[in-house]
């Protein structure tokens, strides 16, 4: 009979998340009792739900909305506005954490995490902060002051509490290695003729790559079939070969990736590290202001273990003839992936054991 344990999840990079709750849900020694804390809100300036508020209860995980405020190093004056709401956040996690008395706290990254490891930290619960990107966030290097464990994506040059830091490798989602959908699979006989763009700005969407989409879609739309993960509704193009979508779920997500040509996309740590995995044709646009310019040496990744396959435009540089001359150029190449069989990293909830 497994034993009974609670653990609460928090983050927003909801990838590896979903896949370490199904090994949770999966784990035959412990009966885990999970909880997740989150944002009510994608932001303080956007009252969109956010994404994981909508996501992680159809996992059937109890889900817990809180507000709070973010630090800005980009501009101070923004820092001093939120620290009420940092503070709100802070004492609303606190709340949780003695209402829920779990064993165990993990999270993946964002600054809904820090007011969750801080307050567990003051209640004496065991924690760990998994980064999936080639840096540590900020979000991470404050974590790193609380939690038991850093568990790291790639090793990292570490210049403070070395002990902490251990390499256990991303959590690609389960899901990607699937080949059916029951909401796709009636286009197998379009994509014969019109050959599969996925277009994506994350699970947010890109203001960027929408507009992009937008205005190549009149040239794109006449040779490919386009499915568009765009983060908010958009206005429907005239085209039986385009599909906006606000959000793909974990379901569909697989369908998408095995059976697209091409992929266009921002450079996110999970989204490239899944690309490198199944072997994807992919045109990169790193988003230009991102922490320690994440996004850029994530593309340089992806740039270096697929290089006949894989184009890097910076943002300032790109336009929709561009665009469609760079998908033609990569459409043309001739390339096998092979077939993937899912693999499961345990070595996350290993450390969590023996912690």
């Amino acid at each position: 009979m497994p034993i009974s344990k609670k653990i609460v999840l928090t983050g927003t990079h909801l990838t590896p998340a979903i896949e370490f709750i199904r090994q949770l849900q999966s784990d035959p020694d412990i009966l885990w009792e999970i909880y997740y804390i989150g944002r009510i809100y994608n932001s303080s300036v956007n009252t969109t739900p956010a994404i994981e508020s909508r996501v992680i209860p159809k996992a059937g995980i109890k889900y817990f909305g809180i507000n709070c405020g973010k630090l800005d190093r980009r501009w101070f004056p923004n820092t001093l506005k939120g620290l009420p709401e940092i503070l709100k956040g802070f004492f609303s996690a606190l709340n949780l954490i003695k209402s829920l008395k779990p064993e165990f706290i993990v999270s993946f990254g964002g600054y809904v995490s820090v007011p969750v490891i801080v307050a567990g930290y003051f209640n004496k619960v065991k924690s760990i902060t998994h980064e999936q990107t080639f840096t540590l966030s900020l979000s991470t290097k404050i974590n790193s002051l609380f939690c038991n464990k850093v568990a790291l994506s790639f090793p990292i040059t570490i210049k403070f509490f070395k002990k902490k830091f251990i390499v256990t490798g991303n959590l690609l989602r389960r899901e990607i290695f699937s080949t059916n959908s029951k909401k796709f699979k009636n286009f197998k006989l379009k994509i014969k003729n019109y050959p599969l763009i996925y277009i994506t700005g994350g699970n947010q969407g890109s203001f960027f790559i929408n507009n992009l989409t937008k205005l190549s879609l009149p040239l794109l739309s006449k040779k490919f079939f386009i499915i568009h993960q765009c983060g908010q509704k958009l206005k429907s193009h005239s085209s039986s070969n385009y599909l906006p979508l606000a959000y793909i779920d974990n379901q569909d997500i697989g369908w998408i990736l095995n059976h697209a040509s091409l992929i266009i996309s921002r450079a996110g740590a999970n989204t490239c590290q899944e690309i490198v995995v199944l072997k994807i044709k992919s045109i990169l646009i790193p988003l230009k202001v991102s922490q320690q310019n994440e996004q850029i040496k994530n593309a340089a990744f992806v740039k270096a273990q697929l290089p006949d396959i894989t184009t890097v435009i910076p943002e300032s540089k790109l336009n929709p003839p561009l665009l469609l001359s760079s998908i033609e150029k990569l459409i043309r190449i001739e390339y096998y992936r092979g077939v993937f069989k899912p693999k499961s990293n345990l070595r996350l909830l290993k450390l969590i054991k023996t912690i």
